[in-house]
């Protein structure tokens, strides 16, 4: 389990260090779903963090947001972008190089290792 962070205010942003105005970081009573729970936040962006920060605040809405519309989808799967090795799926430098950037998962034919 993480230790706090004493610098951390679980309000805000660890990114844009803006209010994040979760409903589970917040000290208010509980007013139901937050807003996160219905988004996909990428690891990618997660990663950003600092590490110092990790599971200690909530991104906030506009980082998220600026994220998705900065970072399109993921290309779909064409012909030719995967193989089967050992009952595995392989992935062609060709469909990582789509994708536009380095997932971290160690992809055999990475371009951008």
């Amino acid at each position: 389990m993480p230790t706090a962070n004493a610098n951390v205010e679980p309000a805000q942003c660890p990114l844009c260090h803006q209010p994040n105005e979760c409903q589970l970081c917040t000290v208010a009573a509980y007013k139901g779903p937050c807003w996160c729970a219905q988004v996909e936040i990428p690891e990618a962006l997660l990663a950003q963090i600092p590490p110092d920060l990790h599971n200690q605040a909530c991104l906030c809405q506009n980082c998220i947001t600026t994220w998705h519309r900065t970072h399109p989808r993921p290309p779909k799967i064409q012909p030719g972008d995967f193989y089967f090795e050992h009952g595995l799926m392989v992935f062609t430098a060709a469909h990582h190089l789509r994708r536009g950037y380095c997932c971290g998962s160690g992809c055999r034919h990475c371009p951008y290792s």
